[in-house]
């Protein structure tokens, strides 16, 4: 697989500590409307609350200084600029590139390619226990294993070869399925640590795409190096205390392992280091073979029926797998694009536009007012504590404020029948307008999160109380409720953007894709409540 912009942002969070979930941050990344772009890397930090800056700086010694130990920054090369991870080293300057090519460059060298544009990111508080966390589960994959191994050590002290040459089948597979990803364009702990630098004796890719990497129409050597080592760690670890077999079957690789150095060489003229891994564990094991000195010497049927099971089980079953793989690798990459349009924004915009619009002022109303109340960004959140559909949209109120909170406007707007004043809806919302009115935005906020949340109103009104001024509050909710009559809005729950209706093509959810691109579309002025 081709470094592309997803290892840059993966080696820049690396480097700061800040744990990632990389199959996701490559699917955002990917999916970005604006990918491959500065914009893109900045609009994926964005949606993993990882705090970031981009900025044009000055390009002068002085200013470099300033700058975090890694970040990634725009350099010239020749006619063209692309995008790196540079690394502070003292006096001189590490750059990692696009092509994963890596360079050191002195201060000056640098500032000669430097354009000035940067993207640095924030360590936050949370991330290095996430990614101690993350550590912590492969320490517990490879603790298993050992204990695996230990325990068959333990139970065969005499066949300590054995166990050796079952763990090396082990890591044959592991090797095989990171070989099996490389070829469908799926990244791998393996794969990035193999294949990810390419020059002119080094490519992964190119072997592996190769016609000679073809055996039989379909399958490829990267599946029968799957099927070998899977038959040969179920052979071996069935015949643990005898495994002639299997040692004799291991000397039988040596002549395919002298084809492929030959046919990487001579034919491709490129080096694939996953494929030279293969034929190191062939060796060794083939080593194994000879040290131990146990072949065949005599016929058994038996353990050629085994063998001839196992092989056509898992042959089979490889066989259904693989097909499956190839189909969800197909879906993904279709999700992605098919994603990147939907995030569109000019399509969006041009769907908000189509709307009805409507004024969404109700005068003298003191309404719940979330964010920059003087943003000319305005979302007016049509909703109903006691409906089971505005949890998410509360959650997505949650997710703007945290991240937009001086950029937009949102108006809490309740749609109730207020004629049973005892019913618990009019006396949490009562209680909400009035905690807002009292305590402020922050305490009304937390108040809403409870019952959206939880949906208990007795346990919520024994928490926060009833509200001490019900007619008053009523009042608000009565308007609020008239208006949405007004409007022909009878359901929650709804929002309005700048009194457009929000597009039913386009799931609630994706409204905060588009926020950033919405403030600067209006020109929301940037003041924090």
């Amino acid at each position: 697989m081709k470094p592309s912009l997803t290892d840059l942002v993966q080696k820049l969070l690396k480097r700061n500590k800040i744990y990632f979930d990389r199959t996701e941050l490559e699917f955002q990344i990917q999916s970005h409307p604006s990918y491959p772009s500065l914009h893109a890397i900045t609009g994926v930090l964005d949606h993993f609350s990882i705090e970031n800056v981009a900025a044009k700086v000055s390009i002068d010694s002085a200013t470099l200084q300033q700058l975090p130990n890694h970040f990634i920054a725009q350099i010239q090369e020749s006619e063209k600029q692309d995008l790196v991870v540079v690394e502070k080293k003292q006096s001189a300057y590490l750059v990692y590139t696009t092509t994963d090519k890596k360079q050191i460059l002195s201060e000056d060298e640098f500032l000669k390619k430097f354009t000035g544009i940067i993207v640095a990111v924030e360590k936050q508080g949370n991330n290095q226990s996430l990614l101690e966390s993350n550590s912590k589960r492969k320490y517990i994959a490879f603790g298993i294993l050992g204990l695996f191994v230990a325990f068959l050590l333990f139970k065969t002290t005499d066949s300590v070869f054995s166990i050796c040459h079952l763990v090396l089948s082990i890591i044959g597979v592991v090797v095989s399925i990171a070989i099996v990803k490389q070829e469908l364009g799926l990244q791998t702990s393996i794969g990035d640590a193999f294949c990810s630098e390419t020059d002119d004796q080094k490519d992964c890719d190119a072997v592996l795409s190769s016609k000679g990497a073809e055996i039989i129409k379909g399958y490829k050597l990267s599946d029968f190096s799957m099927l070998y080592f899977s038959v040969l760690v179920t052979l071996t670890f069935i015949q643990i205390l005898n495994p002639v077999l299997s040692y004799s079957i291991s000397l039988l690789t040596i002549p395919i392992t002298l084809y492929s150095l030959y046919y990487q060489y001579i034919v491709v003229k490129k080096w694939c280091l996953l494929c030279l891994s293969i034929i190191g564990v062939l060796w060794l094991q083939a080593l194994i073979s000879v040290i131990t000195d146990m072949y065949i010497t005599n016929f058994v049927l038996v353990d050629f029926v085994v063998l001839g099971i196992i092989v056509v089980s898992i042959w089979l079953l490889w066989s259904f797998i693989k097909p499956l793989i190839l189909e969800i690798t197909t879906l993904r990459k279709d999700k992605i694009e098919a994603i990147k349009f939907k995030r569109n924004f000019v399509l969006f915009e041009g769907m908000l536009n189509k709307s009805h619009q409507i004024d969404t002022i109700i005068d003298e109303n003191q309404e719940i007012v979330f964010g920059n109340p003087v943003s000319n960004l305005e979302i007016v959140i049509v909703t109903n504590p006691f409906c089971g559909h505005c949890k998410p949209v509360h959650q997505q109120v949650d997710e703007i404020l945290h991240k937009y909170k001086g950029k937009v406007k949102i108006i809490i707007r309740f749609n109730i029948n207020t004629e049973d004043e005892d019913s618990n809806v009019v006396k949490i919302t009562c209680r909400m307008l009035e905690i807002y009115s009292q305590k402020g935005a922050k305490e009304c906020l937390q108040a809403m999160t409870e019952i959206y949340e939880n949906g208990k109103p007795d346990h919520w009104l024994k928490t926060w109380r009833e509200c001490t001024d019900k007619e008053r509050f009523i009042s608000v909710l009565e308007k609020e409720n008239t208006w949405c009559k007004n409007n022909a809005i009878n359901f929650t729950p709804e929002i309005l953007i700048n009194g457009k209706f929000y597009p039913k093509e386009y799931k609630r959810s994706d409204l905060i894709f588009f926020i950033e691109d919405l403030e600067e579309n209006y020109g929301a002025v940037a003041i924090a409540q």
